[in-house]
Parts: structure tokens; sequence; C-alpha cells
């Protein structure tokens, strides 16, 4: 874990080639020969255990953000060399300035390598405690039936059974024998005439003087 750790500090760094193969091929940085090494069979479970937990964020607690170790007991004259850690027969160090300022560029965080570098498939939230929840696999979005609307729809009703009512007969009133009175006319009857009456039509009054008046008085008959 501790060595895998300078590994994944390195490759975030920006100082150093971009995969991990490129890393631990470094000329003068690793042990020589190093990726044509036989892997013993009783070792392959726990490097791969190793480099899985790695992958997925995991990191040594105390190497924090060294890129540099040798082997445990060697001395050097440099005093920018601040130890943090010794595991494995190895002592990690980072490069720092008097001000403590570190001399090479920080490494990411370990989520962020483990968003980048490990596939969706082989991670999950419970695996391990440093992966944030952006890191988690994108779940599929729920597929969604397409709707292709009709022009003209047809709508299929339930055929229903309508009742009409039928026809009601109106009453009508039974024929009656009705007499009618009429004058009864005789073909030989004899047309008797109506009697006409006497209409007395004025006579313009004749000039007369009063000697004559009493002789002479005319008398108008109807």
């Amino acid at each position: 874990m501790a060595v895998g750790t300078v590994v994944m500090n390195r490759l975030t760094s920006g100082a150093y080639p971009n995969t991990i193969c490129g890393i631990v091929a470094q000329e003068r940085q690793f042990a020589p020969g190093v990726m044509v090494k036989e892997v013993k069979a009783q070792a392959q479970p726990d490097l791969d255990l190793a480099a899985t937990a790695i992958l997925r964020g995991e990191r040594h607690p105390g190497v924090k953000d060294a890129m540099f170790f040798h082997t445990q007991g060697l001395r050097f004259p440099y005093d920018n060399m601040h130890y943090v850690a010794i595991a494995g027969g190895n002592a990690f160090y980072e490069k720092r300035g008097r001000d403590g300022e570190l001399q090479t560029p920080a490494p990411l965080p370990a989520y962020e390598v483990a968003m980048n570098y490990v596939s969706g498939q082989s991670m999950s939230a419970t695996q391990s405690p440093f992966v944030l929840p952006e890191t988690q696999p994108m779940q599929p979005a729920p597929s969604v039936a397409t709707f292709t609307p009709v022009s003209n729809p047809t709508v299929n009703l339930p055929t229903t059974t309508t009742l009409v009512p039928a026809e009601v007969p109106i009453p009508t009133p039974a024929p009656t024998s009705m007499s009618i009175s009429a004058p009864v006319t005789d073909a030989n009857a004899v047309a008797t005439p109506v009697p006409t009456s006497t209409i007395a039509v004025p006579q313009p009054r004749p000039n007369f003087d009063s000697g004559s008046f009493s002789g002479n008085s005319l008398r108008i008959r109807g």
C-alpha cells in the first residue's frame, strides 16, 4: 500500500509520466527490471488485493503526499528530505524547503484518482470509504415508451341498443249522424213576391200666400 500510494501521488502530480506503467518503468526511480520481474504465486493474492484497493482510492495513511522512498537504514546528506513513514523495509519522505513548503506538485485527492482510473463495474460505494458519491457508477436511465400521435384516431364505443317507443294511436271520434236545419226547397213551389212598401218622398213646397192657404192646401199621400 505504501509503494502504491507513492505511485499514485506521482501519477496525479503532473511531474511524472501519465500512466502507472510509465511511472514504475521510469529510469533510476524504482528497482531495475521491476516491470519484467516474475511474481511469485504465493504473493499474487496479496498484490491483487493491494492493487484493487489503490485503484478504489485507498491510500497508506502515513505516506500522505510523499513521492519518494528508499531502503530503510540508508542515509543521505540532503536537508530537504522530510520523512513521513516507514513500511515494508522502506523509508518514505517528502521534499520540502526550509519554510516547510512542498517542492513537488501536490497530488490530487485519492477520490479523484479513483474517479478517473476506476471503471464503474469494479467499484461501488460500499467497497471503500474514500469514494465519494460522485464517483459511483451512473445508473442507466429508465426506458420511456415512445408515444406516436395518431392523426385520425378511431374511437370504438360499446354498442348499445336504443329503445324507440312505438307509435301511440290517436283516438278519433266515431262518426255521428247530424241533422242540419235548412229551408226545404220544393221544385214545384211558386215563389211569392214580398210586398213592397211605399216610401213617401217629400215634394218641394209650392209658393203660396196667406190668402189662398186655407182653400188650396195640398195633401201628400203616401
